[in-house]
């Protein structure tokens, strides 16, 4: 990796785990190996810095959910959503969504952290939207809406009281039920 590249990954890292304003300059040119010249010379800004971080998450978790969602079947895709936010949320450092706690810091919507969070959580939404679509279901918009909040609000639970397989599974079983209304009742493509 570039000088730069290794900044952004080591700030991400700070930002993810103590917040964007918690986390200082000295603390990020520090944990990087560089002087506070060199992560300016990279980066003019804290700002820009920040900006940099959330880009390279959104790369990091769009990839991640492609290659877990897109690993099964077609028809299984829209609830392998539900199981790949189940498995996120269970991992050592899970601090929540790197995005929902970046519009918790920059709550005006014109600030530049808190529209980077929008545009990630429209192309999740997008995301779901496809896969429905793909089954052929009606209403694939209504799907992918109570897809995508289900997913959300099982991310900030498991953030905020910490992970519980119960809410994990509560959060399946309204997934599979809105899915069967969606299909007629089908479970063609359910593993129930």
């Amino acid at each position: 990796m570039t000088t730069s590249q290794d900044i952004v990954a080591f700030s991400l890292k700070l930002f993810y785990r103590q917040g964007f304003h918690a986390t200082g300059v000295d603390l990020l040119s520090r944990e990087a190996g560089v002087t506070k010249k060199t992560l300016y010379r990279h980066y003019p800004s804290k700002d820009a810095l920040i900006d940099a971080a959330l880009a390279l998450r959104h790369t990091q978790f769009m990839t991640k959910m492609h290659a877990f969602v897109d690993s099964v079947a077609t028809g299984l895709r829209p609830l392998a959503y539900i199981d790949f936010i189940a498995s996120w949320v269970q991992e050592d450092d899970f601090y929540g969504c790197a995005f929902i706690n970046a519009v918790a810091e920059f709550a005006c919507p014109d600030a530049p952290p808190h529209q980077q969070a929008a545009k990630h959580k429209q192309e999740i939404q997008a995301y779901l939207k496809e896969l429905c679509v793909a089954c052929g279901i009606s209403q694939p918009e209504l799907i992918s809406e109570q897809l995508f909040v289900l997913g959300e609000g099982m991310i900030v639970a498991s953030q905020v009281q910490g992970y519980d397989a119960s809410r994990v599974s509560a959060a399946r079983m309204m997934a599979r039920n809105a899915w069967l209304s969606a299909t007629g009742g089908s479970t063609s493509t359910l593993n129930l």
